[in-house]
């Protein structure tokens, strides 16, 4: 909507310019003016007897009107010699009498000269006489009469330096700069339709939000055919989903589609300084849409100014209350027309003002969730094709290992391979360094340059070896993926196990199995060193938090039943601890700890009857490891006489039936090893 702001400060610049001319005005004007500070004024009876007296040091004489003078200059007050007439014959010596003073007692340097300069002016009348006397002091200036130098001469400064100033007035408001009257414009950057180069086919991993979108294209394209059937167009559209999915990718493919004007706002460019900003604001905004409909609008991060106005404990915001006033009005008012679309993009709906999500506003809602696992491969195809791939790489198996990526994630970790592959000085990015990147993004760069003493590096080893020996006998556990013993993050040492498919809930067998699998790398300790460390603290917590979902939420214990506990009444505007609400007795609370510390003993106990009867296979893993450090799935099978994982289909090849939940893909299974010496344990990831 605005031009485009050349660089630089114009206000700044602005003061610099009057600064500078007010200095050469002043200069001016105390170079060629005389000192007001001993300056008098004199008669012209007093200055023709000064003349006579010699007083006089210089003269600027200039004409005013018709036979007046104006002068003015510097004088002093010498001594004079006077000689007496003889008396009775007698020659007397002569006597210095100053001169009389005639100033009327201003003058405080009579009968002496003075060592500080002394300025007159004086009104005199014109004579050929006098202008002969004044022609005779040394240093006198006669200005010729000229009235345009009297009268033109100013009146041109004037003009300039008033054409001056307003040329940098003008200069700055032609570069967008903003006067206080130039607030209650709009911010909204337009993007021609020549400048959008964004389409659906940069936009991967949510197809259904596409095909909703798809929709406001084909209105945009061609709104006579909705005309024609009575059909209306939805007026707004709410993008909604985690940071990163890609909402104001969707919003730009939009306006590309339908090859149409593009305004884009964030939320916080409303509000301002100034009260009555944001709703005048809005009101810019819209007409300026109007004006070029059929068009899109945009509003990233809408919650800035889209909050409820209920806003309970500490009252409201009247200027963001002004603000979303006048944008529902806009939207859906007695002056609305058509042709003008708004988006906008949250990950906060939740606080959204009902009034703003009504029918008629925002009609449609479009969940941009996080991607499954064919949309991450779509994802990764669009980003592998701005870098280079080696033949080995394989896509397939970074999506199965990606769940809970979001779109700017997958970004990042091509980006991230191709960094590597740099610094390694490869002419492509192959797998290893698709899955150096991946690990990278979650856990850290590898720390290879750690020194680890020998017997801490023999216990991870063990450590990682009893996580992925139990995984390997638990019929429901994830499947493995890889073990690693070389220091990344906070962590020793890592077990990776990985789906070949996004799970979007779990059974009680695979919970159990996931508790036995975390309490592997604590039972190898118990049994290989007779002896515990700190470094199971990540495998603890997440057993007790899983054993606790299923006691609590899942109602997955025999004992407790299929009850939820621990219910809490929250509001979203409040302190969660504040309306924390827990509807549970205390004899109850004891009986979920019991039933949580059971299922967890229980996959303890499972554990160390799995390592106790393949420890064999539990030494020659960690030996393995103590050599070659990372050791993948089917080097681990092939090492223990393990029949080899069937491979799983390419992922483009089979359709399966997924679920439409909303809920977010489970995390792949992750066991780390945190140092003993660090008492903060690693977070699963």
């Amino acid at each position: 909507m605005n031009e485009k702001k050349k660089p630089g400060n114009t206000s700044f610049s602005l003061f610099i310019w009057l600064v500078i001319i007010l200095l050469l005005v002043s200069l001016f004007v105390f170079r060629f003016t005389p000192s007001m500070a001993n300056r008098v004024e004199w008669s012209q009876s007093q200055f023709e007897q000064y003349l006579k007296a010699g007083c006089i040091r210089s003269a600027y004489v200039t004409p005013e009107q018709e036979g007046t003078l104006t002068v003015s200059g510097e004088y002093v007050f010498p001594a004079v010699k006077v000689t007496a007439a003889p008396h009775n014959g007698k020659k007397q010596t002569p006597t210095a009498v100053p001169v009389k003073d005639l100033s009327g007692g201003k003058n405080t340097n009579s009968g002496a000269v003075s060592a500080a300069k002394n300025y007159y002016s004086v009104r005199l009348l014109k004579s050929e006489a006098l202008m002969k006397e004044l022609s005779s002091i040394p240093n006198t200036v006669i200005r010729e009469e000229s009235w345009w130098k009297t009268y033109v001469v100013p009146a041109l400064v004037g003009v300039f330096l008033i054409g001056f100033v307003y040329f940098l007035i003008g200069r700055q408001m032609r570069n967008g700069g903003r006067s206080a009257m130039d607030f209650g414009r709009s911010k909204a950057r337009m993007i021609l339709p020549g400048e959008n180069h964004k389409t659906f086919n940069d936009v991967a991993g949510c197809e259904e939000a596409k095909e909703e979108t798809k929709e406001i294209v084909d209105y945009l394209k061609d709104p006579l055919k909705f005309k024609l059937l009575g059909a209306k167009i939805p007026k707004g559209a709410l993008l909604m989903g985690p940071p990163g999915t890609g909402k104001t990718l969707m919003a730009k493919a939009v306006a590309g589609e339908a090859n149409v004007a593009f305004f884009s706002i964030s939320g916080s460019d409303f509000v301002e300084m100034f009260v009555g900003v944001g709703a005048s604001r809005v009101r810019d905004m819209f007409e300026q849409a109007r004006k070029n409909a059929p068009c899109v609008i945009f509003i990233d991060e809408i919650d800035a100014v889209g909050r409820s106005r209920f806003s309970g404990i500490g009252g409201g915001h009247d200027e963001r209350e002004q603000t979303l006033n006048a944008m529902l009005v806009e939207m859906d008012g007695l002056e609305t027309q058509e042709g003008v679309i708004v988006l906008a993009a949250t990950n906060r709906a939740d606080v959204l003002d009902p009034a703003l999500l009504r029918p008629g506003r925002f009609d449609r809602q479009i969940v941009i969730d996080l991607p499954d696992i064919k949309g991450r491969r779509q994802i990764l195809d669009v980003h592998a094709k701005q870098i280079k791939l080696a033949p080995d790489a394989d896509l397939d198996t970074i999506a199965k290992s990606t769940p809970g990526f979001s779109g700017a994630d997958l970004a990042n970790l091509i980006n991230e391979a191709a960094l590597l592959a740099a610094r390694r000085n490869l002419e492509a990015a192959g797998e290893a360094e698709l899955e150096e990147a991946r690990d990278k993004v979650c856990w850290g760069r590898e720390r290879k340059s750690r020194q680890i003493p020998e017997s801490e590096r023999r216990l991870t080893a063990w450590h990682e070896a009893g996580h992925a020996v139990v995984n390997l006998y638990c019929e429901h556990g994830v499947p493995l993926h890889k073990v690693t013993i070389i220091p990344r993050g906070q962590a020793l040492g890592m077990t990776m196990m990985m789906n070949d498919e996004d799970r979007y809930s779990q059974t009680r067998l695979e919970m159990l199995d996931s508790m036995t699998t975390d309490m592997g790398g604590r039972v190898a300790e118990e049994i290989v060193f007779q002896d515990i460390t700190s470094g199971a603290s990540a495998d603890i917590a997440h057993a007790t938090k899983v054993a606790r979902a299923m006691v609590c939420a899942f109602g997955m214990s025999e004992k407790m039943g299929t009850v939820q506990y621990g219910e809490r009444s929250e509001h979203i505007y409040l302190g969660r601890d504040i309306t924390k609400n827990e509807s549970v007795s205390e004899e109850t609370l004891r009986e979920i700890d019991l039933e949580v510390k059971k299922l967890v003993d229980d996959a303890h106990k499972r554990a160390k009857e799995i390592l106790t009867s393949h420890k064999d296979n539990l030494d020659a893993l960690a030996e393995a490891l103590l050599e070659k450090e990372t050791l993948s799935a089917a080097e681990i099978r092939e090492l223990l006489g393990l029949p080899p994982k069937a491979p799983s289909a390419p992922l483009f090849e089979t359709e399966k039936k997924e679920d439409n939940s909303e809920e977010t893909p489970e995390q792949p299974s992750i066991t780390v090893t945190v140092s003993p010496e660090d008492s903060t344990p690693h977070a699963d990831a």
